[in-house]
């Protein structure tokens, strides 16, 4: 079991407000749904797929000036239309009308998420929509390696390094191509995160089903273990919904939009739960994607609330494929409140005397027989143990034998000789200062 789960995800009150407005307009639609007898179960899932769609075009849901809308229809990938009938999806540009109908063709670039949704998540329509979307990611990803070795497209792979770093602890390739120079297993991780930011998001929408968190986790492993023994090809990382969500319950894919997770063994763990503000949780991911696509920063109003996450799923890449490993929790160990907190990383005297050693050196300090020597004559504590504890904070990565920083400026926090605390995002050391009434006198580390 893994007890701890490192999560790198910033705060955002901007998103929690708007998830609080849609969820009433939501709540309020259901109960007029739910008030008129519906026998006829086309018509019954189609209100509830206009229910998504006109949630999403609720004011300021999705942000104005990047000609979006959301629309129902088909997926063309490399000028192939797709046989999959989309429920609902998120689009920028202009689509094809199919005829009089309201059905939408949109080529695969144009579009941000693709929608299942369900009025009632059960087991089989779970596995239907994992199936369904499963056969569009692996012709995305089909499409993605055509670009590459066909119209020599190289991917923006900035997201990808930082991602890579977080989880392993090492420095990633610095340049895509170079993907083939790491050993398999490595490649194997950065493909899969390269695709988690370029892939539109998948997202199976349950307005009711499961009545528990531990439900909903049990089911989604039930069937990925049928998958992995049918020896189907839509069993890998790169298949798995970005989020699936049922009652007040959700499964999240940690591939880094927004959330990236691993635990301290340095393994990626892609899906994790939680238990509270499903709507919340999808406007999370829309959000995310869309800033990433535009290449543009969003009014996110930044807080250090953060979703109190559980790991459901680890995964570790081998030459061959990926090996699961499942994370199994009892519903009353589940249950926890929705107050978890942002915090900086904490450090004890001899991490902190080693942040100020890689200060004075530009951001770096060298794993060495020295180094090693000096920290156990004065802290009883060598080079290695010091090394792995900071690499677990998710700051710090090893490269080329020296421990540095993952992003460029990294901020040191010392409260007492003893202890003290590092972050690489200044906006929310601050608030977290403010709310524990201490002074933001930071040493910035700056990575030459």
């Amino acid at each position: 079991m893994v007890n701890n789960i490192r999560k790198i995800k910033k705060g955002k009150k901007m998103i929690k407000n708007l998830s609080e407005l849609l969820t009433l307009f939501i709540n309020e639609e259901v109960k007029k749904l739910e008030s008129i007898p519906m026998p006829h179960m086309p018509t019954l899932g189609s209100a509830y797929e206009a229910l998504t769609k006109d949630g999403l075009l609720q004011d300021k849901v999705i942000p104005d000036g990047f000609n979006l809308t959301v629309v129902a229809g088909f997926v063309t990938i490399n000028g192939v239309m797709q046989p999959e009938q989309i429920d609902c999806m998120l689009v920028t540009g202009e689509g094809v009308r199919y005829g009089r109908t309201d059905q939408y063709i949109y080529d695969i670039e144009q579009i941000l998420c693709i929608f299942e949704v369900k009025k009632t998540l059960t087991k089989n329509d779970l596995k239907d929509a994992i199936g369904h979307l499963s056969s569009l990611r692996i012709k995305f990803a089909e499409y993605f390696e055509d670009k590459i070795k066909n119209q020599n497209k190289i991917p923006d792979i900035t997201y990808t390094r930082r991602h890579f770093a977080q989880i392993t602890g090492r420095e990633a390739p610095a340049h895509y191509y170079e993907i083939n120079n790491i050993p398999a297993e490595d490649g194997l991780l950065f493909y899969c995160l390269t695709q988690e930011m370029i892939a539109p998001l998948n997202i199976i929408q349950g307005y009711g089903g499961y009545k528990t968190e531990y439900g909903l986790r049990k089911a989604f492993c039930d069937i990925l273990e049928e998958k992995m023994n049918d020896n189907s090809n839509q069993n890998g990382v790169l298949t798995l919904p970005s989020l699936i969500t049922s009652n007040e319950f959700s499964l999240v894919k940690a591939g880094g939009m927004p959330f990236i997770a691993s635990n301290d063994d340095k393994k990626w763990v892609p899906i994790v739960s939680v238990r509270h503000n499903p709507i919340q949780m999808i406007l999370e991911l829309l959000w995310s994607k869309i800033s990433h696509y535009f290449r543009t920063e969003l009014p996110w109003d930044d807080d250090i609330y953060m979703e109190n996450l559980y790991p459901l799923l680890v995964a570790e890449p081998k030459s061959t494929g990926w090996i699961y490993h499942t994370i199994e929790f009892k519903e009353a160990d589940l249950k926890r409140s929705d107050d978890n907190h942002w915090e900086p990383a904490l450090l004890n005297e001899a991490e902190i005397k080693v942040i100020n050693l890689m200060a004075f050196n530009g951001g770096f300090f060298k794993i060495s027989d020295e180094n090693s020597e000096y920290l156990i004559k004065r802290y009883d504590t060598d080079v290695h143990t010091i090394s792995e504890s900071l690499q677990n904070t998710k700051y710090l990565m090893i490269s080329e034998g020296y421990l540095t920083p993952i992003n460029n400026v990294l901020f040191l926090l010392e409260t007492e000789k003893t202890i003290g605390y590092i972050a690489s995002n200044k906006s929310l050391f601050d608030i977290w200062c403010t709310k524990n009434k201490i002074k933001p006198q930071y040493t910035t580390i700056l990575k030459l």
